[in-house]
């Protein structure tokens, strides 16, 4: 309600400014939009992705979100981007908003073939991707055959969601040895039990999850990591004990109903940002890498402009800030004009997008690109009047609706679809046709 107000005083207050600005921003938008011809991934010519490339400039991570995670044709459009950026930006690990264990843990021990790499995506990155029919060529195609090259496309996750087969097989066996370093009484092997007992109570995607067991496991790890030294455990040991932490609280809320509480993202979203820090510090780091995730995890300063506190926790916020995060960041968002979008985890309901309002980003685009990026680098650099405007970049609550918001603030630039269609569901049998 406050941000409302707060919008509606800046119109009473500054009217003519923002009538001016407004038309400013339209022009700029109509200017700087650059057509991108088509998204094929067979296509390899990229001069179409060139300003793509010049914006991102030397970052070292890119984002690539998506307005909602049933958006079949924008997965289609991310797998050419992250072809380019892989072939001609020198980007060679491409980092799911997925089980951080499960995918880097998972591909490393990978026997690099044809088949295993095939089996091993479908079984273990979510099926909101693996499984839907645009994703095909991409993740059971070009990645293996980027393993005959000499730049392999590397797969890693960075939630701390543990939802993947790898991930219910193997976690518990990595986790002992090294709580084991910091067990020293009786109790502490008592509480020692108590975790590894209750693992699998975090674990998303089977009926083993429980409210009571993530208490359990939450407490049990409290005490045993309670007022001990841990410096003799290293980098790689300590983010896996984070990440079992923040798997437990992550999902305790989900489990006792209360999906949107705030915590939650204090959780999740921090433990993202961990785990992407220690992929570019100490697993590749001589790499750049790529994030395949939500707008709303990518989306930078929203906590300046939204009363949301469930926002100033979002991944994107931290990857955003300069004073935490010494790697460049260029997060690029997504929009469109229209969208139905179908979840493969209930292909039986569709979501259909809001018409864009009158003044909005998408009546900005002209009328005939398919496709368009924008950056808001020479916008940001030269406007300084804070300008609110109407686009469907989709945060948590908002996906494909019209929210007015200072967008050119959330997003390095934008990537629009005129048309996105959702998922059909992809068989493994097809696969492998």
């Amino acid at each position: 309600m406050k941000y409302f107000l707060r919008i509606l005083f800046t119109l009473i207050t500054s009217t003519p400014c923002f009538v001016l600005a407004q038309k400013s921003l339209k022009k700029y938008i109509a200017n700087n939009a650059v057509p991108i011809n088509h998204i094929n991934i067979e296509d390899s010519n990229f001069s179409d992705l060139e300003w793509l490339g010049k914006s991102i400039g030397d970052a070292r991570i890119v984002a690539l979100g998506e307005q909602m995670h049933g958006d079949a044709t924008t997965f289609e459009a991310k797998a050419r981007l992250v072809k380019y950026l892989h072939e001609k930006k020198g980007f060679n690990v491409l980092a799911f908003e997925n089980d951080f264990f499960g995918l880097t843990y998972g591909f490393d021990a990978l026997p690099k073939q044809r088949d295993s790499i095939h089996l091993f995506i479908y079984k273990n990155l979510i099926g909101i991707w693996s499984w839907c029919h645009t994703t095909k060529p991409f993740l059971y195609n070009y990645i293996a055959q980027t393993w005959n090259t000499q730049k392999p496309l590397l797969l890693a996750g960075i939630d701390c969601q543990f939802q993947s087969d790898y991930t219910f097989v193997h976690f518990k066996n990595t986790i002992e040895p090294i709580l084991l370093k910091i067990v020293e009484t009786k109790e502490d092997a008592t509480n020692l039990a108590i975790v590894l007992n209750n693992i699998s109570t975090a674990f998303f995607m089977e009926q083993k999850a429980d409210a009571i067991g993530c208490e359990k496991g939450i407490e049990a790890l409290n005490h045993l990591l309670q007022n001990r030294s841990l410096q003799h455990l290293n980098a790689t040991e300590l983010n896996l004990i984070h990440n079992l932490m923040s798997s437990f609280k992550n999902i305790l809320p989900l489990l006792k109903g209360n999906r949107f509480i705030e915590n939650r993202h204090l959780h999740r979203d921090r433990q993202m940002f961990n785990n992407v820090m220690w992929l570019l510090t100490h697993k590749y780091p001589n790499e750049k890498i790529i994030i395949w995730a939500h707008n709303a995890h990518i989306a930078k300063h929203t906590n300046q402009f939204i009363d949301n506190k469930n926002q100033q926790w979002m991944m994107g916020n931290l990857l955003g800030n300069i004073s935490i995060n010494p790697y460049g960041y260029y997060a690029l968002g997504f929009t469109s004009y229209n969208a139905t979008s179908v979840w493969i985890s209930d292909i039986t309901k569709t979501y259909k997008a809001e018409k864009p309002l009158k003044n909005s980003f998408e009546n900005c685009i002209p009328s005939t690109y398919e496709y368009a990026f924008l950056d808001w680098a020479k916008w940001n650099e030269t406007e300084t009047f804070q300008v609110l405007f109407s686009m469907k970049g989709s945060f948590e609550n908002t996906q494909h609706k019209n929210y007015i918001h200072q967008w050119n603030k959330v997003f390095n630039g934008v990537f629009f679809i005129r048309n996105i269609s959702g998922c059909n569901q992809l068989n493994y049998e097809s696969i492998e046709k």
